[in-house]
């Protein structure tokens, strides 16, 4: 079992260095600026965020979409987001001290289901992709030109459709 487990990170680093080298080939074209403008706020937001509130609720957190001045933290039990909402005027105020003025309001949204894995949970379990899901991402790789990101998105597909036992 532990062999498997290696294999997975190891082929899963494989993937994810193949999107990193795609993506960061987009992020020097003129037409992508805007997005990793964006990527890159909220992951700078996102830092933020860990420095503000405490690490038990903020591991449990991730920063969803900022539109409009209101950033959606989505949350994956309603006991992390039951308490973030009590100190949601502190939170807003934090955020204004720490330079992020352009946020006017905070929306806490629980996930159901909701998925992490981090360095400190290597043995965490994978998220189930829908079959709608698997359809669309099949779809998506079908429509890419052969590059990184396809290949990337492909593995990723098969090694979903394996059962366990085939691992």
């Amino acid at each position: 079992m532990r062999v498997i487990t290696l294999l997975a990170i190891r082929n899963t680093n494989m993937a994810i260095h193949k999107i990193n080298f795609f993506l960061s080939a987009l992020k020097d074209a003129p037409e992508h600026q805007e997005l990793f403008t964006y990527v890159d706020r909220i992951s700078e937001m996102q830092r933020a965020f860990m420095e503000i509130v405490t690490p038990q609720l903020a591991k449990p957190c991730s920063l969803g979409k900022f539109t409009d001045g209101k950033l959606t933290i989505l949350v994956g039990n309603g006991a992390v987001a039951a308490k973030l909402k009590q100190i949601l005027p502190s939170l807003l105020s934090k955020f204004h001290k720490m330079g992020y003025v352009e946020v006017t309001a905070i929306q806490i949204t629980v996930q159901a289901n909701y998925y992490t894995c981090n360095a400190d949970n290597l043995s965490c379990e994978k998220p189930e992709i829908s079959q709608s899901g698997t359809e669309n991402l099949s779809k998506f790789a079908a429509n890419l030109p052969p590059s990184p990101l396809k290949t990337a998105v492909k593995s990723m597909l098969n090694n979903r459709t394996k059962s366990p036992k085939e691992s």
